[in-house]
């Protein structure tokens, strides 16, 4: 129970950074964005960015809701654990999907 109260409040926190993120005002959160010269950061729609982060976010958090209630699936014994790898291998692919539209937005709709 104790890791599927840990894997909620990780969602959670996804959430929260999504809602940053969504509002545009949390490009601090972006590694590398942050720290980047001015010069680079010009060359991005800094919204945009953030937006695209946001639903990359946003998506890792439902992803962990879904991984929290499987995860209580099998505590309580409605589940077999071995049943879990077909569902982590769908979790591996949406997010490095995910992870590959949100790269290819911004390399298009977030230059200036």
């Amino acid at each position: 129970m104790i890791a599927v109260v840990c894997i909620l409040i990780l969602a959670a926190l996804f959430f929260i950074i999504s809602g940053f993120l969504y509002g545009g005002k949390g490009s601090w959160l972006i590694a590398g964005f942050g720290t980047s010269s001015r010069e680079e950061r010009a060359k991005y729609d800094e919204k945009k960015v953030c937006r695209a982060m946001g639903v990359f976010c946003t998506i890792c958090g439902v992803m962990l809701c879904l991984l929290a209630y499987l995860g209580s699936q099998v505590e309580q014994g409605q589940m077999a654990e071995a049943q879990l790898l077909p569902f982590g291998i769908v979790f591996l692919v949406v997010l490095l999907a995910a992870l590959a539209g949100v790269a290819r937005y911004i390399r298009k709709a977030g230059r200036k």
